[in-house]
């Protein structure tokens, strides 16, 4: 216990420490959705939140802003520290529910502390649960419902349905599609043989329904408004984005089991009495993959909300291979890979090159342009911007000696361009260079065609001005 103890607080620390020093974002509408709703706060307010929240609901925007706003009241006037601080918090609870709720699935000792190493140390988890990502947000809700869903399966008392359908109904406040999990609940019923348990269902989930309707009526103005918008729109534009085969999800969460730690055979494995324990689970993860892989769209984050449902899935064939001496290797193999991989993941800070870019203007309020060379900066994280400044587009030149520009305008170009287009002959001089994170640095190396943009950023200024 006292082991157990000690790797939960390690684990704690680890997402703290991430969630101060990485203050990345993932994608990019996770900025304009996302981050650039609640940072800075003294710039927003809780009414130009809704406002502007177009079909998406504003709950998730509303929570965050909520949370940047009592920083704000702590005296936390930069935005990267309230950045820090809504991380933190985020990080903190999400990561207490899940693996509170990862170790209470497992009876002995061996399998909860491998559902706790494997929740709290899995190489992208300590990132994750730190990122205001709607995904992220519903997934802590996901797993206390199927946690709940589990418990009805072993002790079939009411009040687990009642809570299980209330978690599901929080998730899908944060993200819509988190809903679908609702179905696994009648199945659970069904393989139980318990229809008793359709009545307590039934009346929490039209009263979860009326709820969150009456919520989005108070935001929205409409009784589940942003709902209908949001099936609506997907409806019409969802395939507009891309689609990709029915099998993406299941080589992702292939490539996420680290092969080919499970390759091999299971001689006396209990695969029936080890996995009907996990029913809830099982079915809880299924619904929410095959739904998603029916749908023609997918991108590899729509899968967050279940990755500790699948980390709990995997924790038995981790403990059998622990336990087998002829298959320990599987499990030194694991963990030395995630390893590996977990320092990177956690401390290589995503969009590092255009977050730092605009730390560097914050430190100097006298530059008040910022020419973008042929699109070198995609992203302009305004949100951690102290000053105002003017972005200005520029087309592609040939002879960069032929600007003139004054010294409270500098020109963002990036690292491919700064090579071929004769940025680097001294016509300019570089006051600046901002690099990717690790990961996107190897990104960048193994395809640089496709990847250009995650690389270096170099920053020029006229050569009469000084300025370092």
């Amino acid at each position: 216990m006292k082991t157990h103890r000690v790797l939960w607080l390690i684990g704690l620390l680890l997402t703290c420490l991430v969630a101060y020093f990485n203050q990345g974002i993932i994608a990019l509408d996770d900025y304009s959705e996302g981050v650039a709703r609640f940072i800075p706060a003294q710039q927003l307010s809780f009414a130009q939140n809704i406002e502007t929240t177009g079909i998406r609901f504003p709950f998730q925007s509303l929570m965050l802003l909520l949370l940047s706003k009592l920083a704000l009241g702590f005296g936390i006037t930069d935005p990267t520290g309230q950045m820090r601080f809504v991380l933190l918090i985020l990080g903190f609870t999400h990561f207490a529910i899940q693996t509170f709720c990862a170790t209470r699935f497992f009876k002995t000792e061996q399998e909860k502390r491998m559902a706790l190493l494997l929740s709290a140390f899995y190489f992208v988890m300590p990132l994750l649960y730190t990122r205001p990502l709607i995904e992220n947000m519903s997934g802590a809700w996901i797993t206390l419902a199927a946690y709940a869903a589990y418990r009805y399966q072993h002790e079939l008392h009411s009040k687990w349905i009642v809570l299980s359908v209330f978690s599901i109904a929080c998730s899908a406040l944060f993200r819509f599609q988190a809903g679908v999990c609702i179905f696994a609940v009648p199945l659970l019923f069904w393989i139980l043989k318990t229809p008793r348990g359709w009545i307590p269902f039934f009346i929490s989930g039209g009263l979860a329904f009326v709820l969150t309707g009456f919520l989005d009526q108070a935001l929205t103005g409409g009784f589940h408004r942003s709902l209908l918008s949001y099936v609506n729109y997907n409806l019409e534009h969802a395939s507009s984005y891309g689609t990709t085969p029915f099998y993406t999800f299941a080589l992702l969460f292939l490539g996420l089991s680290l092969p080919p730690t499970f390759f091999g055979k299971y001689p006396g494995f209990l695969w029936k009495e080890r996995y009907q324990r996990l029913l809830a689970v099982l079915l809880f993860f299924g619904v929410f993959f095959i739904s998603h892989s029916l749908i023609p769209h997918k991108e590899e984050r729509f899968m967050i909300p279940v990755l500790v449902l699948f980390l709990v899935l995997l924790t038995p064939l981790l403990v059998y291979w622990l336990e087998a001496p002829k298959g320990r290797w599987r499990v030194i193999y694991f963990f030395i890979l995630n390893t590996v991989l977990l320092i990177p993941a956690s401390f290589s800070t995503p969009q590092n090159n255009v977050i730092g870019l605009v730390q560097f203007l914050n430190h100097h309020p006298e530059i008040k342009r910022l020419i973008n060379y042929n699109d070198s900066v995609v992203l302009i994280p305004r949100a951690f911007a102290l000053h105002t400044f003017e972005v200005l587009p520029m087309k592609p030149i040939l002879a960069p000696i032929s600007l003139d520009i004054s010294c409270d305008s500098v020109i963002a170009v990036r690292q491919d361009l700064a090579s071929q287009d004769g940025w680097q002959d001294g016509s300019f001089k570089q006051i600046a260079e901002f690099k990717p994170g690790f990961l996107e640095a190897l990104l960048v190396k193994l395809n640089p065609r496709q990847n250009g943009r995650r690389g270096s950023i170099f920053l020029y200024a006229s050569p009469e001005c000084n300025r370092g």
